[in-house]
């Protein structure tokens, strides 16, 4: 069955469209990167109205190519203006900016740039072969245990995605009940309607999606005014570029330390890259023969957190698309467009789907080479992205957000759904409540609910006593347990000191 698969896979690389879907997501990835404030998730967000329209073979690796490279682009603005593109670019800018006031910015580029496609390129081939590890363990789950897998990874994304752990539990829950509005799978009961004809099928998923993250983002960036840059540091060549590069060749055990550390904590839910690329900047400080020069301009500062951010998105994906527990926050919207796509995220996809999983695998690995190929001769000029201003880069994503509504379901009412959620996640932002957390118990609820009932009336009120359940059900609670275990450990630890 592997080898039918594989083949399948490589038969569908073999369509001029998924090149040509693979470079669209590539060129948007790069483009929300560079910019603060659009991230890879609100791309997604934007791109979500026209993947009903394609087929899971187009849509899935534009969305894959878009989070392959999304780094790329925010390394550019850490390294040239000093302002992190993406989150996890902070910590490409501890040293990267630095290098940028040296004179060295074509350098920090070019090292940036190598390193993330490497860090890509590496990991894709161990999510690849780990496909076939993680088979045989996916198809020991059943039913009983895929309703604890929902839990688990409404868990990680709500406790270890979010400063408050009680935040990103109100978070979570609160997706899980706008997901129970409309029918009752076993008893076919209306609830939540409210007599609205609108709202027996549920709440549309691209309404609530676009509302929660792309319209909080937009208003911030009016509200801001003027462009996000001012300034930015000269490339003065491609010569110094080059340079980068072989700075990669020279550190590549570093290189390839940093990938291993982003794919761990891709596959772990939770920490995403942000925790990746700062654990790898430590790693690279400490095994340093300078580490005395970190945060004044070291470009071993570069190319560790640039190996680990694209790195942890191979485990990420598989992760996500193996058990249905997002890798990370961003991953969420890939189970959104999956839903969308109608395919049941899970282990339906080491199955009935693997040879789309290989591909989405593969395009990990494409997308990063062409996005390398493409960022390292443009890297003087990417970043004046970020000097469109506010006043014209607004109007034009809120009007894409509007069409591609309107084209979805040519249903004005969803217009009004995605503003009340754009309401909501402005609060969610400004009170640092976790909307990923909120989105991921949205699209998993109607998967818990369907296998809650199902093992309920195969196996009784006891359905949980299965050994994979059981376990699961642990690691919950250990999950629960961990920071008041760890606060009574440091308190036990002060009174011994004192």
């Amino acid at each position: 069955m592997t080898k039918i698969a594989l083949l399948q896979a490589l038969q569908n690389f073999a369509s001029p469209e998924i090149w040509l879907f693979i470079f669209i997501g590539v060129f948007i990835g790069i483009i929300f990167g560079i910019v603060p404030g659009l991230s890879g998730i609100v791309a997604v967000s934007l791109v979500l109205p026209f993947v009903f329209i394609l087929t899971p073979e187009q849509a899935l690796p534009l969305i894959i190519s878009i989070w392959a490279v999304q780094f790329m682009g925010g390394s550019v603005t850490a390294i040239l203006l000093g302002i992190p593109g993406t989150p996890p670019s902070a910590a490409t800018l501890l040293d990267g900016y630095p290098m940028s006031q040296k004179g060295e910015a074509g350098r920090a580029l070019g090292a940036a740039m190598t390193s993330s496609g490497a860090g890509s390129v590496v990991t894709g081939l161990v999510a690849l072969a780990g496909v076939f590890v993680v088979y045989p363990m996916v198809m020991a789950l059943r039913t009983a245990d895929m309703v604890f897998i929902v839990l688990l990874g409404v868990a990680f994304i709500g406790i270890l995605g979010s400063d408050s752990m009680i935040k990103g539990l109100v978070s979570g829950g609160l997706g899980l009940l706008i997901s129970f509005i409309g029918f009752q799978p076993s008893s076919g009961l209306a609830r939540f309607t409210f007599g609205s004809l609108y709202l027996y099928d549920g709440l549309p998923l691209l309404p609530v999606i676009l509302g929660i993250f792309a319209l909080p983002e937009m208003i911030s960036l009016a509200s801001s005014g003027g462009s996000i840059a001012k300034t930015a540091a000269v490339v003065r060549g491609m010569k110094e570029v080059w340079v980068g590069v072989s700075d990669v060749g020279k550190h590549w055990g570093l290189c390839v330390r940093s990938a291993i550390i982003g794919f761990v904590a891709g596959l772990i839910p939770g920490p995403g890259a942000s925790a990746a690329t700062f654990v790898a900047y430590g790693q690279a400080k400490k095994t340093s023969k300078h580490p005395e020069t970190f945060g004044f301009g070291n470009v071993e500062g570069v190319i560790a957190p640039e190996s680990a951010n694209d790195a942890k998105e191979g485990g990420a994906v598989l992760t996500t698309l193996a058990i249905g527990i997002p890798g990370s926050g961003d991953m969420v919207l890939l189970l959104g467009a999956m839903t969308l796509l109608g395919i049941a995220p899970g282990p339906v996809m080491l199955t009935q789907y693997l040879p789309l999983t290989i591909t989405l695998m593969w395009t990990i690995l494409m997308a990063s080479f062409i996005g390398v190929v493409i960022c390292l001769p443009l890297c003087p000029y990417l970043a004046k992205v970020a000097f469109i201003p506010s006043r014209i880069l607004v109007p034009v994503v809120i009007t894409m957000v509007a069409v591609g509504l309107f084209t979805y379901k040519e249903v004005i009412t969803d217009l009004l759904v995605a503003l009340i959620f754009g309401a909501i996640g402005l609060v969610m932002k400004k009170f640092e409540f976790n909307r990923p957390a909120l989105v991921l118990g949205f699209v998993l609820g109607t998967v818990f609910e369907r296998n809650f009932f199902l093992a309920l009336s195969m196996n009784g009120p006891f359905f949980f006593m299965r050994p994979v359940s059981i376990g699961i059900i642990l690691i919950i609670i250990a999950l629960f347990a961990y920071d008041p275990i760890k606060g009574v450990f440091e308190r036990s630890a002060r009174r011994r000191k004192q």
